[in-house]
């Protein structure tokens, strides 16, 4: 990881993303004076400016824009070009926007409710427009800030990435960001990496966060939290949810857990399993005696390092790929119309390699679109390792060795 440079000093960027308050003062000076930090992950060129972002009480640093290009390939502010993200399809009425200043989201989910005349409870009208937007669901909308972030991407450079370095990327991603037309910050809050030393500063900013959702005079603000998940337990009642960046609990129906196990099922049956991680968006609001209740929730199983997965063989493969300081990609699916989605793509052997993971065979439809994609790379001579799980193990799979040597 590079070193990056404000406020006369010149620090490792690790170091700024996980000990983000005790740079919140030297970023403010920079803030104002010259108005950017400088990445060093380049030399002999012009520096390479950095964004310094503010959201909540804290500041951080994110790439310029337009710029990512500039910067290292083994850099954490570098962005591909060739890259396609879901928010890059031009088209206006999608539910997850890239403008010029930042993410533009529509959840399917209200962030505030209204009483109605008959007291039931419904969401706050929307201005209409000619042409209405979709609307993402709290997964699709967890899975695009994630790829937004660039952390389904592995520069094999390192062999482990914890939350910290997670709240950084997401943070520089969704700071300026406007979710169902508030300001991100107001109505999301990313959980920080617990430290010890700042127990009351992340106590107090969580605390800000939670006096924001109120109920007054018939009008009910949500809130939305984005953390690890350590457990999920019954309780008298239901069930809590704890996140493991902090104590505090998260109170949810049984109703809600059970539609949760069917539709994230792969995240739910990981909980337990030491290999895997599980990452929540929670869509909560604050009850009469101070509870936080969660009303709808989005899980996604994730590796060891934080790359997304779609079930718990990939997470072997992420692993071992991790492990080995391979640089990789997990796709996401950009369109309905994506005709090869991967699991993984190498991208440190030329050509790039695809990596498929097989897990439901005999299924008819899989078989298929199995089929399907080996024609396909086939026909553009694209490079694959296929990994059946009932047929071998994990360690017997034979992967390309890496043909280059700088990691992308």
């Amino acid at each position: 990881m590079y070193d990056v440079s404000f406020d006369g000093e010149t620090v490792p960027l690790g170091d700024v993303q996980d000990n983000p308050a005790r740079y919140v003062k030297r970023l403010e000076r920079a803030k104002v004076t010259p108005g950017y930090a400088v990445c060093l992950c380049t030399t002999g060129t012009a520096p390479l400016q950095l964004v310094i972002r503010r959201y909540g009480s804290l500041l951080h640093l994110a790439g310029w824009p337009e710029g990512g290009h500039r910067h290292k390939k083994d850099c954490d502010f570098f962005k591909d070009p060739n890259v396609v993200k879901p928010t890059d399809v031009g088209d206006s009425t999608a539910a997850i926007l890239a403008t010029p200043t930042g993410l533009n989201v529509k959840l399917d989910a209200a962030l505030t409710l209204r009483e109605t005349a008959t007291g039931s409870r419904g969401s706050a009208p929307s201005t209409s427009t000619r042409q209405s937007r979709r609307s993402a669901t709290l997964l699709a909308f967890l899975q695009t800030l994630w790829t937004e972030a660039g952390l389904n991407r592995w520069i094999g450079a390192a062999m482990s990435r914890h939350w910290g370095h997670c709240n950084s990327q997401l943070l520089a991603e969704i700071g300026t960001a406007l979710i169902n037309g508030a300001e991100a910050q107001n109505v999301l809050h990313i959980m920080r990496r617990f430290d010890e030393a700042h127990r009351s500063e992340i106590n107090a900013e969580f605390d800000a966060f939670v006096s924001r959702l109120t109920t007054d005079k018939g009008t009910t603000r949500r809130g939305l939290v984005l953390g690890e998940v350590s457990e999920v337990a019954p309780t008298q009642y239901g069930h809590a949810i704890a996140l493991r960046q902090s104590v505090r609990k998260y109170y949810a129906s049984t109703g809600l857990i059970e539609h949760a196990q069917r539709t994230h099922a792969h995240a739910w049956r990981a909980f337990g399993d030491r290999s895997a991680r599980v990452v929540a968006l929670l869509l909560v609001e604050r009850t009469s005696k101070g509870h936080l209740r969660v009303v709808d929730l989005a899980a996604m199983l994730c590796s060891q390092a934080f790359v997304p997965c779609d079930s718990i063989h990939e997470v072997a493969m992420a692993n071992r790929l991790v492990a080995e300081r391979r640089s990789f990609v997990k796709p996401v699916r950009m369109s309905p119309a994506d005709d090869m989605l991967p699991d993984f793509i190498l991208r440190d052997t030329a050509p790039e390699t695809h990596i498929e993971v097989y897990g439901m065979n005999g299924v008819a439809l899989y078989e298929a679109r199995k089929r399907e994609k080996q024609a396909l790379r086939a026909a553009r001579r694209i490079p694959a390792v296929e990994w059946d799980i009932e047929r071998q193990a994990l360690e017997e799979v034979v992967l390309p060795p890496s043909r280059i040597a700088s990691p992308c």
